[in-house]
């Protein structure tokens, strides 16, 4: 491959990623005890896409299934399935939505839930090079599966697409995902993967549920406090009254 080809193939799968610019806005939604893992373990964490409950995790689509058996045969289509089978257990990711504000239906399929807000690079930036990792983010593409062909030129490509029926999650993906040369070489694989932080430069604020009794922000807020967490920590004003 010569290196025009290289540079246009990185640039195909950067335009699929399409990346928010580094100033963006996007949120991390967390049940209590997930952020209470977070705040004391100052670690962010990438779950096993095998875990999720979308089956069609990392899946290539109908469309683009057909397109491998018409052209390579069945042999191929078994491999590809595998494959595909195989990186699921090898794939983890930090799912974040990306928006300016907070999101009624985020809190909605949170409920009394803690969000965080970041910047797009600030998280970006946590995923540093590694030898044995492919570690990539952007944004997810919502598509047809059954007549929308998914790329997969990439092992970590699918993994930036999936069904309209989620489109409300507007979502931007932070990816690690295991590589080694010889399929045998791959360790065991983990539940998830761990990235370290500083709530303090990374985060930009702490926003509680706008449906959370007071006595429970009143005691969150004093354990964030209490981990020396300088960041703004607020109550959602979502549900306030408008002022007259």
């Amino acid at each position: 491959m010569t290196a025009d080809e290289l540079n246009a193939k990185l640039a195909r799968r950067q335009a699929i990623l399409n990346p928010p610019e580094s100033d963006t806005f996007i949120w991390r939604y967390y049940s209590l005890d997930k952020f209470l893992i977070l705040l004391t373990s100052g670690q962010l964490f990438f779950a096993k896409s095998s875990s999720f409950e979308d089956p069609f995790e990392g899946d290539y689509g109908a469309a683009a299934k057909q397109k491998i058996r018409d052209q390579y045969g069945d042999g191929q289509y078994l491999r590809d399935f595998n494959t595909f089978d195989f990186f699921r257990q090898y794939t983890y990711i930090s799912c974040w939505h990306e928006n300016q504000h907070e999101s009624d239906a985020m809190w909605k399929l949170y409920g009394n839930a803690i969000a965080v807000k970041a910047k797009f690079s600030s998280i970006s930036n946590l995923l540093s090079w590694s030898e044995t990792e492919i570690k990539q983010s952007g944004r997810v593409s919502y598509i047809d599966y059954g007549i929308e062909h998914v790329s997969v030129e990439s092992s970590y490509i699918p993994y930036f697409f999936k069904r309209l029926s989620f489109a409300h999650e507007r979502e931007v993906r932070f990816l690690i995902q295991e590589h080694r040369d010889d399929w045998n070489a791959y360790p065991p694989p983990v539940p998830g993967k761990l990235a370290p932080l500083n709530i303090n430069s990374d985060f930009e604020e702490i926003v509680l549920s706008p449906t959370m009794e007071p006595h429970v922000a009143n005691a969150i807020e004093r354990v964030v406090r209490q981990a020396n967490v300088s960041i703004p920590v607020r109550r959602s004003t979502l549900l306030n009254s408008p002022v007259w």
